[in-house]
């Protein structure tokens, strides 16, 4: 299993521990890429150097942190690849499974035919899985075990949900087709989403290079323009320093602008302790008039909608062995905080009062989620009715649920991609920063030189 690090680490710095932490990501980096890199970024920085007249020794600050920067943005574009890699690697390995199982309906099976058609580390996992069912001594859990070596990879709460369900049609039967049909859908939104998301994020961090180089370019033409018969402004201590200082600024923009190109794809963060104390505290009474309340009501209601598609389709899944009852608690294990304490009280309240719709609207009367509210409900005329009628609301609660799948998905990119805003927005006030020094220092040798002309 490669050692993930989702951050550069300071002590693994230098060629050779670069070049040891990107071979375990799957890619080669060899010292020529690492000179051509280093070569590139050094002569456009001295280039800009020139273009700025900055004097050796801000010359020689400049080019010791590109030198340091070089190995740290090569361990961010290739963790970058690695990551988009396992997640096409994981989407792929579940829509293989599922049409395999369709056809034939055996995990074993499933496997080896799915080895056939995956590669690398992938198709290892896969290897290691079939060996262990095929050569286990205990045969209790032995697919939950077998899964293990996959989901310790790749493991995504969907891949989670897929192989549990894999393993209850495999020991107790039932109907499949409907059901690995609603993960097939879910699995093919979510991928769809996630690749636009990540050529959302390539396209925000272009941006932030174009706006680094249109303030890089500000100050070149700045420098150039003040006319040099009161004085260079270039020789002005205070010029050469603010020009090294925004220098730097821009290449530690552009570092981190990088940075944030890096996420692991197939997890996500489970909610914080913040999560759970804004929930405890929106559902206390006492504190809804408070100013704080509207800021930790919409914690929990973020944290709600990023649960509820995936509460939904994990019912769904159940429904084929359980009773719709059931189906819903055991949906719920899982959960987050908030959304699982809403549901086991509404729960509750329907077994107190069974064929009662009032307790289906008790489900979150708290907070604002009209969305939400109207899908829970489709549970109730799943519980009431025949099996026809049935059918037909359960069709359209997966279509409503794919809606929502992909608005969870959106909101849960929402802060990432907006933290580019403020890298597009930094170039421009430290460039702004660097004129308004820049006439300074002309205002100053303009008075010094009118002062000695009079």
């Amino acid at each position: 299993m490669v050692k993930k690090r989702l951050y550069w680490n300071w002590n693994r710095y230098g060629f050779r521990k670069t070049q040891k932490t990107i071979k375990e990501y799957g890619y080669e980096y060899s010292g020529k890429k690492h000179v051509t890199f280093m070569g590139i970024a050094v002569t456009f920085l001295l280039l800009l150097c020139y273009l700025m007249r900055i004097k050796a020794a801000g010359v020689c600050v400049i080019a010791l942190t590109v030198i340091l920067a070089v190995p740290i943005l090569a361990g961010y574009h290739y963790r970058t690849l690695y990551e988009e890699k396992r997640f096409t690697d994981a989407v792929d390995y579940m829509e293989y499974v599922i049409y395999s199982f369709l056809r034939m309906p055996k995990i074993i099976n499933t496997l080896e035919e799915v080895a056939k058609v995956c590669h690398g580390n992938m198709q290892k996992c896969i290897e290691k899985a079939v060996d262990r069912i095929q050569y286990a001594d205990v045969y209790q859990d032995i697919y939950s075990d077998a899964f293990e070596h996959i989901e310790k990879e790749y493991g995504t709460e969907r891949m989670r949900a897929l192989h549990r369900f894999l393993i209850q049609i495999e020991q107790q039967g039932g109907e499949y087709i409907q059901s690995l049909e609603v993960l097939l859908e879910d699995i093919r939104q979510w991928s769809e989403m996630v690749y636009l998301l990540q050529k959302e994020r390539k396209e925000l961090q272009r941006k932030v290079t174009l706006s680094l180089l249109l303030s890089v370019a500000t100050a070149i033409t700045m420098v150039g323009l003040l006319p040099s018969e009161i004085g260079d402004i270039a020789s002005n201590g205070l010029y050469q320093v603010s020009s090294v200082v925004f220098l730097l600024l821009s290449i530690v923009i552009f570092v981190l602008s990088r940075k944030c190109l890096i996420r692991s794809w197939l997890t996500s963060e489970p909610d914080s302790e913040e999560v759970k104390n804004a929930y405890d505290y929106c559902i206390r009474e006492e504190n809804t008039k408070k100013r704080h309340y509207r800021f930790m009501e919409k914690k929990v209601k973020n944290s709600i909608k990023k649960d509820f598609p995936m509460w939904i389709r994990n019912v769904i899944l159940n429904m084929q062995t359980e009773n719709v009852m059931v189906a819903m608690g055991m949906a719920a294990e899982n959960m987050s905080y908030p959304l699982k304490s809403e549901l086991m009280q509404t729960l509750n309240g329907i077994e107190k009062e069974p064929g009662s719709m009032r307790a289906y609207q008790r489900f979150l009367w708290k907070f604002d989620l009209k969305q939400i509210k109207n899908v829970f409900l489709m549970f109730y005329s799943l519980n009431e009715f025949g099996t026809k009628e049935a059918e037909k609301q359960l069709n359209a609660m997966i279509q409503r649920n794919n809606k929502l799948a992909e608005q969870a998905e959106r909101l849960a990119n929402e802060e990432a991609l907006g933290i580019f805003g403020i890298y597009m927005l930094m170039p421009m006030v430290i460039a702004a920063g660097k004129m308004l020094l820049d006439m300074w220092v002309f205002v100053q040798q303009f008075l010094f030189f009118y002062s000695n002309v009079v």
